[in-house]
């Protein structure tokens, strides 16, 4: 009788250790990833993606605005492994276009802001839980952009 009462307080102890097992991982693991954005570039972030291998296919992340001097709001997914992520961006120009109001015979050059959209594409971003924290800024050349997790 005392060997089943002292088997059955070791299985008991053995299943209480296998439950808080499973729960402790989690303190110890972390299965989601937060993501704040500073934006030090001069354009303006629309958006960030998680982007199939091929580009083919894509699941929006951040659905903000993200203007040139600012940081986002953090952000969590469940997005733990390795991914491409794409960072939407649209920047103010401006090209030529035909004036109004302006008298037959006269010449006038026009200058009309649209708006240009571009991408950049950061490939086998590694994400292991827990909070990331990226820069975009101005790539030295002046073309394009530049991005670096912290």
């Amino acid at each position: 009788m005392k060997t089943f009462k002292s088997l059955s307080v070791l299985c008991a102890l053995l299943a209480c250790c296998a439950v808080l097992s499973g729960c402790l991982s989690h303190w110890c693991i972390d299965s989601s990833t937060r993501l704040q954005v500073e934006n030090k570039s001069s354009k303006t972030i629309v958006g960030i993606d998680i982007v199939s291998e091929d580009g083919s296919e894509y699941v929006p992340w951040i659905q903000d605005t993200i203007r040139p001097g600012e940081k986002s709001r953090v952000y969590e997914e469940d997005w733990v492994g390795t991914f491409n992520v794409r960072f939407r961006i649209v920047e103010k120009t401006t090209i030529g276009c035909a004036c109004d109001n302006v008298p037959d015979g006269m010449y006038a050059s026009c200058v009309c802001p649209v708006l240009r959209s571009d991408a950049l594409i950061a490939r086998d971003v590694k994400f292991e839980g827990g909070s990331e924290y990226v820069v975009i800024t101005d790539s030295k050349e002046g073309h394009g952009l530049r991005y670096e997790f912290k």
